[in-house]
């Protein structure tokens, strides 16, 4: 990680640079003699750590905090501050700074205090990277696309409910509850539906659930079993069992052969399917 020091004091800046910032991962250290410096460093390049003291010429440590928060950096400010500035320091945390530390500095804090905002860091871009991910994985407007496309000029009422699959497809839904939804009888919406798309209900939702799947392997991020629950399967044996008469392999082999840049699509999985239940008779 790449951390950044801003403080108008000499003897601080050379202290701290000197640290033994390697022993807890900090790969890179610049420093600014002001914030005015520390903000066109900021301009230039990322920082994931700014160590920055509350008063400086040109630019406050707290107005540094407000440019990184209000330009949505992916930096960590953590704020020096003389005893005096205490309760100073405390109100910057509304500018999300994550830490302060109160001089005289002592190494073993100042190491301390980074590696703990190195942590919260780390762990708030794997939440962030999880989200990117899920919403990758059940871009709703994309499978809706592809329904929508796959099944042009079929039942108005048939493609609201497909609509509806591709966007529920990782909650509980059934061709029960649909059918109770839509006020249709069980056996009358089965048989529309395979009337209207040639497929079953259960492929239908299938295809999309796995489409999903492959989406989130090839992020390569998550457990299978995680994987397995997002997409909608409760149990990761018939998960692996289901992916595996489809796809001809287990996803854990699905990802070791790098076979997640292959036609994925709704209509692709479809055909899969549809071959994987002949060769099962």
């Amino acid at each position: 990680m790449k951390l950044l020091i801003a403080d108008d004091e000499q003897k601080i800046r050379t202290g701290m640079a000197s640290l033994d910032w390697d022993s807890i991962g900090i790969t890179e250290v610049s420093l600014a003699v002001n914030g005015v410096e520390a903000k066109k460093l900021l301009e230039q390049e990322p920082f994931d750590i700014m160590i920055c003291d509350i008063k400086m010429p040109g630019l406050t440590g707290l107005e540094l905090a407000a440019y990184v928060q209000e330009h949505t950096l992916d930096t960590s400010v953590i704020l020096l501050s003389g005893f005096s500035d205490f309760e100073y320091a405390r109100t910057a945390m509304k500018h999300n700074v994550c830490d302060y530390m109160l001089k005289p500095l002592r190494p073993k804090d100042i190491l301390e205090t980074v590696k703990h905002a190195m942590e919260n860091l780390e762990r708030k871009r794997y939440k962030e990277r999880v989200v990117r991910d899920y919403e990758t994985a059940f871009s709703s407007p994309d499978f809706t696309e592809q329904i929508r496309w796959n099944f042009q000029g079929i039942n108005s009422q048939i493609m609201e409910i497909l609509v509806y699959l591709s966007q529920h497809f990782s909650e509980a839904v059934s061709l029960n509850s649909l059918a109770e939804q839509y006020y249709f009888s069980t056996a009358y919406l089965s048989r529309t539906i395979k009337k209207e798309t040639g497929y079953s209900f259960s492929d239908l939702l299938l295809s999309i659930r796995l489409a999903a799947a492959v989406r989130l392997l090839s992020g390569r991020q998550h457990k299978n079993s995680y994987i397995a629950d997002k997409v909608g399967f409760s149990d990761y044996k018939y998960f692996s069992q289901v992916f595996k008469k489809v796809f001809g392999c287990k996803p854990a082999e699905f990802r070791k052969r790098q076979e997640t840049e292959m036609d994925c699509s709704i209509r692709r999985i479809l055909e899969l399917i549809r071959s994987s239940d002949k060769e099962s008779i």
